[in-house]
This record gives C-alpha cells, sequence and structure tokens, in this order.
C-alpha cells in the first residue's frame, strides 16, 4: 500500500520516464521509409546561400507553386507567417488560397503568447504545434486537439489536420464513440487519451486529447529533400504525388529542435520539430488505414496487482535465500525479468510499470531483509535455535525471574568441585558449553553442506535429549538430575559451538551428570547424506548464583576449550585458575601487539637515519635478531646464517619463541614481525659482506611462516627489502616449511615461482616431517633441502637410521638441490654427514644462535671446523 501511494505521487515517474526512452531505442527499429510523406528541410547551407532568414513571402511561394505542380495530398508549412515579409507577399497569399496547404499556428497559455496563423487561411486549415515537452524537456506526447474555451469548439493540430486531408481521399472522418466518450475512431484506429496515470505517467497535465509517440527509426522517417534541392528542380514528382508534403526548419541554428527518447543514449541529439511531425504523421496514418495499434496501459487495479506480486517475490527471495551471492543473483534475475516483461509488452505496443516494480521488489525484499536481520540477532538461521545474543538474554531474563522469587530457592555457596552445594535463598544456574570435536576436518573432507548438515543434526539432538529429560522431569520425580532440566535451553553460540542453560542446580554432580549424558548421546554416530560421522564434543562447564555478576558463559568457554587442549574425553568445570590463565595470554598477547607496534616506530626511524647516511647502530629493538652459522661442510667454514627472532621484554625479560611465535602466528602479527626480521638480517648482512674481508658471498636463511607466505604483499615486501638493504638478492634463502607448501600444492607452486623471479633463493625446512611431498618436490623451484634435526639426531643409532638420511641426500642431489643439515651436535654426526656428501651443516657443535656483536666477532676470528 505505501508503495502504491508513493508511486501514484509520482516518484517513479522519471526512472518510468528514462526505462520509456531506454525501450523505445532499444526495440528492432521501423526503418522502412514512409513513403506517403516528404520533408522539404530548410537547412543551414539554404541559410547561407541566401544570407538571411527569415525568408521572404516571395521565396516561400515559390516554393509551393513547384510543389503544388505535383499534386502533392497536402502540404504542412511549418513556419510562422503571421506577418508579412516582402517581396513577394501576395503571391504566398494566392499559394496559401491552395485548399491542400495547412498552416501552423501557436496556442498560447498562461505562461507564454501565442503565435497566430496566416491571417489568409481558414480554421479547418490551420493546426496548433503539437508537441509536448516532458517535466525532463523530451517530446514523447502527441497533442491531437484541444477545446476552445468558452465555446468549447475542437481545435485540431498540425498533424491531425494533414492527417485528415490525406484520409479525404478514403472518407475517413474522425468520430466520437457513442459508448465512451473519450474514445475517438478515425478509420481503422481507436484513439485512448492520456489520463494522469498512464503507462508510467503519473503528474502529467492530461488537458485536451494526448497519445503517446510511436517513434520510427529517426534517420529515415520520410525522404527528406533540401530547399536549394526543390528550387533546383533536384525533386522527382512521384515523391511529391499524393503524397504529404512537410516544409519546416532542420538547421540547428533556428532552434527548433527537441529532445527525444533518442537523444538519452550519450549523443545529446536533437530532432528538427518537422521531423517530429513526421513521426506523427506517420502514427496517425499507420493507425487510420492499417489498424496498427496505439499504445495502451493496464487501468489501475492491474497495477496494483502487478505491484503487489513483485513485493511478494521479494519477500520470497529474501527469505530462500541463505547467502548473499546467491540472493544478489536471484534478484538481478527477477529485476532482469521484470524488465523482459515490460520491454516484451512495450513491443506489443503496452506500457506497464517496470520502475516500480522493481522498487516493489527491492523494497520488499529490504523488508524482508531487514526483518530476517531482526530474527538473525537473536537467532541463527541454520539451526534456528537461539544464537550468542539469544542465549546471553535468556540468561538475563532467567537470572532477573529467580531473583524475583519465582522459582524455589537455591544453593548460596559458590559451586565447585564440591559434591553438594550449599543450600540457602540464592538459586544457582549453570552453562554447558560445547564444541563439536574435528569439525573442521569433516568441513574440509566432506564439504560444507555436510558439515552444515551435521550442525543441524547436532542441534536436533541436543534438542531430543533435552526434550527427553524434560518429559522424565515431569513424571519422575526421583530422578534429581533431571529436575535442571524442566527448563533447560539449548543455542548455538558460535560456528561449531552449542550453549545449554540449566537451573534448579542442587549439586555440582547433578550438573556433570547432565552434561555426561549428553556427551554420551553424542557419541552416536550421525548418518549425514550417506556418510555414517562419528562425532563427539568437548565440554566445559560453569555453576554461578543468579545474584553474582558473572560472565557464566565465558567461564564455560574457558572450561571447554581447557578440555579441548587436554584432548580429555569428559567434562571440565571452570576453576578460578583458568581465568587466571586466559587473562596472561590476553596479557601477553596485548604486550606482543603493543611491542611490535613500538618496533615499527623503530623500524621507520632506522628508515630515516638510513637515508639521511646517520649511523643507527644505538637503535636497540625488544625483537632483536640472533644468528646461527650454517657451516660449507666440505671447507669447514662459515657459509651463511639462519636468522632467528628472540623477544627481550622489558618487563619480563626474555620471552622464549616457543611462547611469542605461535601466538604471533596465531593473531595475524607474525606479518610485521616477519617483515622486520626479514629487512633486520638483510641489513646485517649486507654490512658484514662490506666490513669483512672474505664474507663477500656470505648467505642468509629467513622463515617463512604459513601466514606470511600466503600475505598478498608478500612479493613487494621482499622486493622492497632488497631495494633498501641493497643486497643481491641469491644471498638471501627464503625456507618455507614442508607442510605450508603442501596445504595448497598449486598455489604454493604458483608462489614459489613469483618469489623465484626476485632471484632470490628457496629452501624447504624440516623436509619429512610429517608430509608427504614427494610427488611434487620435482616441481618445486627450491635451491635446498634441510634435513630435520629429528633425523640427524639418530644417525648413530643404526645403519636404518643413516639410510634416511642418505635417501633424503641423495634425492636432493638427483633434483640438483643442495642439502642442509640441521641439529648437528656431535663430531660423529659431521663426519658421518660429511661422508654422505651434505654440503652445509647447522647444529651447536659449531654455535648456539648468536646475537649480532657475537656473531661479528666469529666472523672476524674466521673459525674453521
Amino acid at each position: 500500500m505505501f508503495l502504491t501511494i508513493i508511486k501514484f505521487l509520482g516518484a517513479f515517474e522519471s526512472l518510468e520516464l528514462s526505462l520509456f526512452d531506454w525501450m523505445v531505442r532499444s526495440r528492432p527499429f521501423r526503418d522502412e521509409t514512409d513513403e506517403r510523406l516528404l520533408i522539404v528541410g530548410i537547412t543551414e547551407a539554404d541559410i547561407q546561400s541566401r544570407q538571411q532568414w527569415p525568408f521572404s513571402d516571395g521565396l516561400i511561394a515559390e516554393i509551393l507553386d513547384i510543389l503544388l505542380e505535383d499534386d502533392p495530398a497536402a502540404i504542412g508549412l511549418d513556419l510562422y507567417r503571421d506577418v508579412p515579409l516582402q517581396p513577394g507577399h501576395d503571391r504566398l497569399v494566392e499559394q496559401l488560397n491552395s485548399p491542400k496547404v495547412i498552416g501552423i499556428t501557436k496556442l498560447g497559455d498562461r505562461h507564454s503568447e501565442g503565435v497566430p496563423a496566416p491571417p489568409y487561411l481558414p480554421p479547418e486549415r490551420v493546426g496548433f504545434n503539437d508537441l509536448i515537452l516532458d517535466n525532463d524537456g523530451i517530446v514523447r506526447r502527441n497533442l491531437l486537439y484541444v477545446n476552445r474555451e468558452p465555446s468549447g469548439e475542437a481545435v485540431f493540430s498540425f498533424g491531425l489536420q494533414l492527417a485528415l486531408k490525406y484520409l479525404q481521399k478514403f472518407d475517413i472522418q474522425p468520430r466520437n464513440s457513442q459508448d465512451n466518450p473519450y474514445q475517438i475512431y478515425l478509420g481503422k484506429a481507436t484513439f485512448n487519451p492520456l489520463n494522469v496515470n498512464s503507462g508510467g505517467y503519473q503528474t502529467i497535465d492530461p488537458k485536451g486529447y494526448q497519445i503517446l509517440l510511436d517513434y520510427r527509426a529517426p534517420e529515415t522517417v520520410a525522404r527528406q529533400v533540401s530547399m536549394t534541392q526543390v528550387l533546383a528542380g533536384n525533386v522527382q514528382p512521384e515523391w511529391v504525388k499524393d503524397k504529404i508534403v512537410l516544409i519546416g526548419t532542420v538547421a540547428p541554428s533556428l532552434k527548433d529542435m527537441f529532445f527525444t527518447p533518442y537523444s538519452a543514449d550519450g549523443s545529446n541529439v536533437q530532432m528538427a520539430g518537422v521531423v517530429i511531425h513526421a513521426q506523427i504523421l506517420s502514427q496517425l496514418l499507420d493507425s487510420s488505414l492499417e489498424g496498427k495499434g496505439l499504445f495502451w496501459f493496464w487501468p489501475e487495479w492491474v497495477e496494483i496487482v502487478w505491484l503487489g506480486l513483485w513485493s511478494g517475490v521479494g519477500g520470497v527471495l529474501v527469505w530462500r535465500s541463505d547467502r548473499p551471492l546467491k540472493l544478489f543473483g536471484l534478484a538481478t534475475g527477477a529485476i532482469a525479468a521484470i524488465v523482459a516483461s515490460g520491454f516484451g509488452v512495450f513491443l506489443f505496443m503496452g506500457w506497464i510499470p517496470t520502475a516500480s516494480a522493481i522498487a516493489a521488489l527491492l523494497l520488499s525484499g529490504s523488508g524482508a531483509i531487514a526483518s530476517k536481520v531482526l530474527y538473525t540477532l537473536f537467532y541463527d538461521p541454520l539451526t534456528g535455535l537461539p544464537n550468542r545474543a539469544g542465549f546471553v538474554q535468556e540468561m538475563g531474563r532467567l537470572k532477573r525471574r529467580l531473583l524475583k522469587g519465582e522459582q524455589a530457592a537455591k544453593p548460596a555457596a559458590s559451586p565447585s568441585t564440591h559434591s553438594t552445594l550449599s543450600t540457602g535463598s540464592t538459586p544457582f544456574i549453570g552453562v554447558v558449553f560445547l564444541d563439536v570435536d574435528r569439525f573442521k576436518t569433516i568441513n574440509d573432507g566432506l564439504g560444507h553442506e555436510v558439515g552444515d548438515r551435521l550442525l543441524v543434526a547436532f542441534a536436533k539432538r541436543l534438542q531430543q535429549i533435552l526434550g527427553e529429560q524434560r518429559r522424565k522431569s515431569m513424571t519422575d520425580t526421583g530422578l534429581r538430575r533431571t529436575q535442571a532440566m524442566a527448563n533447560a535451553k539449548v543455542a548455538r553460540v558460535g560456528s561449531d559451538e552449542f550453549a545449554i542453560l540449566l537451573e534448579n542446580i542442587r549439586q555440582v554432580e547433578e550438573a556433570a551428570g547432565i552434561a555426561e549424558q549428553v556427551r554420551r548421546q553424542l557419541t552416536i554416530p550421525f548418518d549425514i547424506e550417506g556418510h555414517e560421522i562419528y562425532s563427539s564434543a568437548s565440554i566445559g562447564m560453569a555453576l554461578g548464583p543468579a545474584s553474582e555478576d558473572r560472565d557464566l558463559l565465558r567461564e564455560a568457554h574457558t572450561a571447554m576449550y581447557r578440555a579441548k587442549v587436554l584432548g580429555k574425553p569428559n567434562l571440565e568445570v571452570f576453576e578460578a585458575t583458568m581465568q587466571s590463565n586466559a587473562i596472561a595470554r590476553l596479557e601477553l598477547e596485548t604486550d606482543l601487539r603493543r611491542s611490535l607496534r613500538d618496533n615499527e616506530h623503530l623500524r621507520q626511524k632506522i628508515h630515516d637515519l638510513q637515508l639521511r647516511g646517520e649511523d643507527y647502530s644505538a637503535l636497540n629493538s625488544q625483537f632483536p635478531v640472533y644468528y646461527q652459522p650454517i657451516v660449507d661442510l666440505p671447507s669447514g667454514r662459515i657459509a651463511g646464517f639462519e636468522a632467528l627472532v628472540r623477544w627481550e621484554h622489558p618487563q619480563r625479560g626474555r620471552v622464549f619463541p616457543g611462547e611469542f611465535i605461535p601466538l604471533a602466528e596465531e593473531t595475524g602479527e607474525i606479518i610485521p614481525l616477519g617483515a622486520w626480521v626479514l629487512e633486520e638480517a638483510c641489513r646485517q648482512v649486507r654490512q658484514w659482506q662490506q666490513q669483512i674481508p672474505g664474507c663477500e658471498h656470505l648467505t642468509i636463511a629467513i622463515n617463512l611462516s604459513g601466514k606470511q607466505f600466503n600475505q598478498l604483499d608478500l612479493l613487494d615486501t621482499i622486493a622492497t627489502t632488497l631495494e633498501l638493504t641493497q643486497l643481491d638478492p641469491h644471498c638471501v634463502k627464503l625456507e618455507i616449511t614442508e607442510s605450508v607448501v603442501m596445504d595448497e600444492v598449486e598455489a604454493a607452486i604458483a608462489m614459489l615461482n613469483k618469489m623465484k623471479a626476485l632471484n632470490v633463493k628457496l629452501g624447504i625446512d624440516d623436509f619429512g616431517t610429517g608430509y608427504s611431498s614427494l610427488s611434487y618436490l620435482h616441481q618445486f623451484p627450491t635451491d635446498t633441502l634441510k634435513v630435520d634435526r629429528s633425523f640427524v639426531s639418530r644417525m648413530e643409532q643404526g645403519e636404518d637410521k643413516r639410510a634416511i638420511v642418505k635417501t633424503i641426500i641423495d634425492l636432493a642431489h638427483n633434483l640438483n638441490m643442495e642439502v642442509v643439515a640441521e641439529g648437528i651436535e656431535t663430531p660423529e654426526e659431521l663426519a658421518r654427514l660429511r661422508s654422505l656428501a651434505c654440503e652445509y651443516g647447522q647444529g651447536y657443535f659449531f654455535a648456539k644462535p648468536l646475537p649480532k656483536h657475537e656473531a661479528t666477532a666469529l666472523l672476524h676470528s674466521n673459525p674453521r671446523w
């Protein structure tokens, strides 16, 4: 209803008119020339050749004389001749006395004065200028006739007068319909006038008798000749005989030009008034003689049904679409269907609301989206369960209800691992938090659709468990454990996380028994699309009095996370130490972010000093880079270093990499940290190459984490760093663990090839530890394989262990790769690797990771092992 109201107020009129113009331009042109018409156009060349305007009456009379000799059906003089223009006025009056000549006048209104017709023409041979401009200045309508006030006498338009003159030979005269006074019959045509809301119009002035223009192709509507051609006798008589001849200006400088639907295609081309009159005449003749239909329009009630139909479609599309891309596609298809329907009807001379139908679709869809968003604020669309916000809201209502005494008194002591909770006036509530184990594996292995179905089945089973226990609590008062289930509620609070809200908790065992029962029921396999899926849940629980302002959902989640870390199949109940551990981890994460932010400022300061050529060696970072030597085993000399980052916290002291590197990887802070290590290591190696003799070809190995390897601007970061530090790319080796390249093999190969194009060296770290990349190894553009320390340390345990290392070395050599063995700690391991032709090695036998000043001293000592 609202949409109908704003439509009838004209809110969509400009859009409807734009679509009308587009459909006029887009439909197949009627590009055949109307042989019943001839246009004599006064061109710019005609005006220039005579150096005057307006032309004299004598020149116009000469043109009329030439044309009348060839016996036209009618001549329409689309030129105002209300005052004499000597010489030749008497001659023009003589020519205008011909019954075949129709003159034009301009009717005045309250906004402008009119232009009278030549005074010597009778009213039946004068028509008014019938071009009507819409509010946007475009001619889409033709005014056939108006009733002169106050007499009510009908005054015909210029086009209608010419058409009637032509139709006289067919004995066709206009007549009114006896059934409908607003209809006019003219030959085979029935003319229905435009109303205020016809088609896409809503606010037009419908005075007089108006019809929509049915444009032909503008270039070919009628044969066109110039005034000069007529005067020179270059017009064939058959072009004129029994034809309607229109004389008017086509020169742009004379301002008798109008915008039409063809002007909106970007060309901004205007059409001469005389050509538009030809369009009108062609339409009137086609309709009267051949019965070609005029534009028709739906009645108001049909338009309302039409808009209501698409409003319903918009709502259905939103509610049936579960993904934005799918909704966008369906909405685009629906809009295309509306436009196609409108255009199809337009081809059969119908103009139906299109823009307002699209608006109905979009507005109803938007309303449905708003309703859906409001629903999804508190409910999960996949399972239909309350979501996290809905669960928290329900828990708040429960607390308020219990505190008002609507339930029986609950125990007052804070629940812990004690068996029985103290009784008292304060009621207790509990939250059981469940996380579906191995859900990512199921999702990745069987697809997201199966994963979604599993979540739905998981939710239904939880509801079934609660429902069964609820029925038992109503029939078996001896089952104390089921009392907490009487009003239990389940919610989906995360992607694969669920929560159960319990009340009437009397004992810890009571809640734990509920959680255990749920856990056992969830171990029963699910049948999803023929797949028998065995699943389980990590479960945490938190209990507390309703009077305390505690976040039980967060506490239960913390307990669940503890159960998942421990890998225990049973329940974990929240304890205060869990919260302190979580807080400690959060504080470490906060410190890491703050320290890296400070490090970025330091990095920028180093850049500025470096650009100015000033010393920056006194600047110290919280993240110093340590260097472990990589030794060329045949020569026993240092060939390069591996860069390893440390964290020197101002308050905590040294934080071990095992603590902060996984945290940086998880939070994404590994990206700025890795960029710092890359830049600092390259800068330091470049200094050593320049300052220490014999180190000109020193290399640096730098580890890339999985998130670094997948960052979008990694290549730009590497290239910028090499340019900044002026280090030869061949001296940089970027090492990626085998697990990283095996996650997405094809994408990894493409990325490695792009990195190789930067002329850096590439290495695979920890080769052979848990992944099988042998089938792809020959496709990796890598230069080295690094043998993991676990293989090196077991070489002396037996021939089979040594065979593994030998196999890796032989494989690398067959693929033209060099080998780096890490974790060398004994002379025996060194000797064994040399005997196996291993090129490089590193480990505590040579040196531990060293700060840069100790690494510098080591290089100056030029050791040889």
